[in-house]
């Protein structure tokens, strides 16, 4: 983006601004009309963007097309949101990142909407228990719901009418890209336009940070709007969690496909297990039990076996942009960034300066940024370095809040790590209903139960504990694994140790599902004080085994430079001399 004639707007010019129809605003479904198509380079992408196909385009064409995708804004007073973007990032991560942020939500619940409008119909039809062996369950209740989560993300702003849509700034809309004229006014107005946004949304790929004209947009909306207002969303995130979500499918389906190879295969080992440990627990039926329990559910983890490759490689691009994010964070400076013009690069340092100087931005009370690091802030910034003050707001209380809201490389948000694994958590219904893919009365008989209810409660019972305390810890520690494997170095043996690290993650993952289990299991079956005590504590060492992989401990991941940090802020001003 570049200003060729005009200075930069104060963003005490609005009134200006506003009455001269410069601010405008669009709503997500032009945004991401045609995949996205906007966000494509060249003249190609702009033009098809404005539906026009010419091959050998006019200069009268090419500016018809500028008007016309100007069109799909309108007059604007205030936005609710101002997308910030490097124009080098590429359109589909753009569009994944905008389908993230304006469709997860209303995927979501869509989704579980139709799982369960199907398990009602289907339990209706054949009764709770009379679902046993039915093979149409598991692409009734699993495979229809994960359709309608990836049809609603793409198209949910297509599919609702834009009828919720926020109303957005971009500049590929908002600004006339071939009136030339009306395009350095609105350049100009930059400003102005940043400061009457509501929030900011960061679509961050490896060069924003890079770009003075997106650091522009970042000072002014620090210094308006607030950080706790911001929200940056990598450009990865989306694709990562998508190819978690088609992983988790497939190994699901290999699920699936075990029962129907192995009907009941998990109830007929039941006696050979207990026979080969008998010799060495006595005949103990409760331990019995929660031993066969755990190891069935280890082999059951053998299904992640053949997603272990690709899982490395999503995860392992996870870890390295993710730290890249913290690092440039950690090492920006405004003064590195790039600018094509002289003139742009002073004039922009100029309107930093004018925001900072002083200390003139404040980072406001209720924002998602730790107190303890908001109080560490909050020093005397007068006769300071303007751009210097920025860089420790980005590198300080900015940085706090990205963790916050996406974590550090070694974790991922709780809910990110559900979402990743959707389609089990629409599968346990499957294991439910269909009782393990056989009559439901013989599959409580073969399991041990004293009656088709017992069974099924049991395990609806046993399933919920499983989704929220063993499944949501496989993400942070195969992403610990893979960090402690590269880390010594790219050789073939560290890349091996790597690649194991998937089906141990996996294993493990299971094996706290065998816990659960197993603990249930005897409890119901054989219960007892005993039994009670075990099943409890094993609960609160699973429980707390997530809370310390999921605890917010900003930093974590770069403990030398950011303990580094953090103490010399204490004992010192936030802008250096």
């Amino acid at each position: 983006m570049r200003n060729e004639s005009s200075p930069l707007r104060r963003a005490n010019s609005y009134s200006t601004i506003q009455s001269s129809g410069l601010f405008r605003c669009t709503v997500s479904s032009a945004l991401l009309s045609g995949l996205g198509i906007i966000f494509g380079g060249g003249l190609s992408s702009f033009l098809a963007a404005a539906h026009c196909h010419a091959r050998f385009p006019t200069i009268e064409q090419v500016q018809n097309a500028g008007a016309t995708l100007y069109s799909t804004s309108t007059i604007a007073d205030r936005v609710d949101v101002f997308i910030s973007h490097s124009w080098s990032a590429g359109r589909w991560g753009k569009f994944f990142a905008l389908c993230l942020f304006f469709n997860l939500e209303l995927a979501i619940k869509c989704s579980f909407a139709m799982w369960s409008l199907l398990a009602i119909a289907l339990v209706g039809m054949f009764g709770v228990a009379g679902l046993g062996g039915n093979v149409c369950v598991f692409p009734c209740l699993v495979c229809l719901p994960v359709a309608t989560f990836f049809v609603v993300f793409f198209f949910g702003q297509d599919l609702t009418g834009a009828r919720w849509s926020m109303s957005l700034w971009v500049d590929k809309l908002c600004i006339h890209q071939t009136d030339l004229e009306l395009k350095a006014k609105q350049i100009a107005a930059l400003p102005v336009f940043v400061a009457h946004a509501s929030r900011m949304l960061i679509l961050w790929d490896e060069t924003y940070f890079e770009r003075l004209w997106c650091n522009l947009e970042l000072a002014t909306f620090v210094h308006n709007g607030g950080i706790q207002n911001v929200d940056l969303l990598p450009l990865w995130l989306a694709p990562w969690l998508l190819c978690s979500i088609l992983l988790d499918l497939l190994s699901a389906g290999l699920f699936e496909l075990l029962e129907h190879v192995l009907p009941n295969w998990s109830m007929r080992w039941v006696p050979p297990i207990m026979e080969a440990t008998e010799s060495l627990l006595g005949k103990n039926p409760a331990m019995l039990k929660f031993v066969t329990c755990c190891v069935i559910w280890m082999f059951s983890g053998i299904t992640y076996l053949l997603v272990s490759v690709p899982s490395f490689f999503s995860f392992r691009m996870k870890l390295r942009n993710h730290q890249l994010l913290l690092d440039q964070m950690s090492a920006f400076d405004v003064r590195a960034a790039k600018c094509a013009l002289q003139a742009d690069r002073n004039a922009i340092e100029e309107h930093v300066v004018a925001l900072f100087e002083g200390g003139n931005a404040p980072v406001k009370e209720g924002s998602g940024v730790d107190d303890g690091e908001v109080r560490r802030q909050r020093f005397s910034l007068e006769d300071r370095d303007p751009l210097n003050c920025f860089n420790e707001h980005v590198k300080g209380p900015l940085l706090a809040l990205v963790e916050s809201q996406i974590g550090n490389e070694l974790r991922v948000p709780f809910h990110i790590a559900l979402i990743a694994c959707l389609p089990m958590i629409f599968y346990s219904s499957v294991n439910v209903l269909a009782c393990d893919n056989g009559p439901c009365e013989i599959s409580a008989v073969l399991s041990g139960y004293s009656s088709v209810t017992q069974y099924m409660v049991t395990q609806v019972v046993a399933w919920t504990l499983t989704i929220f305390l063993s499944f949501p810890v496989t993400s942070p520690i195969l992403l610990r694994m893979i960090n402690f494997a590269v880390s010594r170095g790219n050789g073939p043996l560290e890349l091996f140790m790597a690649l194991l690290c998937c089906p141990l993650a996996y294993m493990w993952s299971y094996t706290c599902g065998g816990l659960i289990w197993g603990s249930i299991v005897a409890l119901v079956q054989n219960y007892s004080l005993t039994q009670l005590l075990i099943f409890m504590v094993i609960l609160a060492v699973l429980l707390l085994q997530v809370i310390w992989l999921y605890s917010q401990m900003p930093g974590r991941a770069h403990p030398s430079k950011r303990q580094a940090y953090y103490e010399t802020a204490a004992s010192s001003p936030l802008c250096p001399e």
